[in-house]
């Protein structure tokens, strides 16, 4: 014998187990139609008319811009759309709502937009305490950094300041014992305050280095667009570049990757300046950034075409200190990979088989409900 299934109380369990109801604007009145989660969401009486003016007006700025751009793609391609928007409702309750949107058409002209809308508030407050513990993992990471620096930071600063001291002494000998020749000794005091000001900017350098790891910033733990990142980074890094770089770009569109896009772009920043200070020497100065999503996690790689890493360096270039310039403290790469490794990241380097070096990292990709 054969039940009949009630399907409308079938569909009324499910929409309100996944807190999700479904929506309908006609494009040529711009009336709306709702279903009952709908209204509950922004705290409506359910049945009442809304047109989407109201509606809009319930959403936060940024959302709202978001939205509507979103929709007018969407009904100019007569394709989808799918955004996350907050909204205030009429009680002045704050919530996230997962809207997507298809668009109905007839001859490739739009009639109707209708979709779904979702209260994944619960899954924004979710996140916003993923982002607590992001800001203190990496902190404890930045710590973890120092220490592990520690060790050695009393021996990287002793060379520089014993070497002001030998200087210091040198210059006291030369006033004290060569009053009468004076041009010989001008030379030679003006060696020794090239010297000892040399080793005081390294000093300054190290201890301006571990204060930039030390320091807490505030994390801004978001999904942030990559491509724009990487761009705005390239920009800067050229910017204090004495030599002319070329840059080439090979990223897939519309990446978006989730953590602090400040950290994330001082490291793009500090290893394009790398790769141009390797290739001052170089004729040909080029490089090339790629970025792609793999397996979840977006992978960013940059290229040059320098002269490669040392083979020595392959297994200490990440600690503190090392550095293959003569003028370089050693910092920024242990620094930089503090920062992948607290966003769960690798960062790796490897020599390329035409010459140069890659450095490549990964960082966790964005992931839906978190725009």
């Amino acid at each position: 014998m054969n039940v009949p299934y009630d399907f409308q109380k079938m569909y009324d369990r499910i929409s309100k187990l996944g807190k999700i109801g479904v929506w309908e604007c006609d494009l040529a009145t711009e009336r709306l139609s709702w279903t009952s989660a709908v209204y509950e969401m922004f705290d409506m009486p359910i049945g009442s008319e809304v047109n989407r003016a109201e509606t809009l007006a319930c959403y936060e700025p940024n959302s709202r811009r978001e939205m509507e751009r979103a929709r007018a793609h969407a009904i100019a391609t007569c394709s989808t759309f799918d955004v996350d928007v907050a909204i205030r409702t009429k009680r002045g309750n704050l919530r996230w709502i997962r809207i997507t949107g298809e668009v109905e058409h007839e001859n490739n002209i739009a009639t109707k937009v209708f979709g779904t809308k979702q209260d994944i508030t619960k899954e924004k407050e979710a996140q916003l305490h993923l982002q607590v513990l992001q800001s203190k993992h990496i902190h404890l990471s930045r710590l973890s950094a120092i220490d592990a620096i520690g060790s050695t930071l009393a021996h990287e600063l002793n060379q520089p300041l014993a070497a002001i001291a030998l200087y210091s002494a040198a210059l006291r000998n030369v006033l004290g014992h060569r009053r009468g020749d004076c041009d010989h000794s001008q030379n030679e005091v003006e060696t020794i305050l090239g010297g000892i000001e040399e080793c005081a900017l390294k000093s300054g350098e190290i201890l301006r280095a571990i204060r930039r790891l030390a320091a807490r910033s505030k994390l801004s733990a978001t999904v942030f667009d990559v491509n724009q990142y990487i761009v705005e980074a390239s920009r800067i890094a050229l910017a204090g570049t004495p030599v002319a770089v070329r840059i080439n770009y090979a990223m897939s569109e519309d990446l978006r990757g989730f953590g602090d896009p400040v950290q994330i772009q001082q490291v793009v920043i500090n290893l394009i300046s790398n790769a141009c200070n390797a290739m001052a020497e170089s004729e040909h100065r080029e490089i090339t950034i790629a970025a792609a999503e793999v397996d979840g996690l977006l992978d960013i790689a940059i290229s040059d075409t320098g002269p490669g890493i040392p083979e020595a360096m392959m297994e200490t270039m990440f600690e503190p200190f090392v550095s293959s310039r003569p003028d370089g403290t050693g910092i920024g790469l242990s620094i930089s990979r503090a920062i992948i490794e607290a966003h769960s990241g690798k960062l790796s380097a490897a020599n390329n088989r035409d010459g140069g070096a890659t450095f490549r990292f990964t960082i966790p990709s964005g992931v839906r409900g978190m725009k």
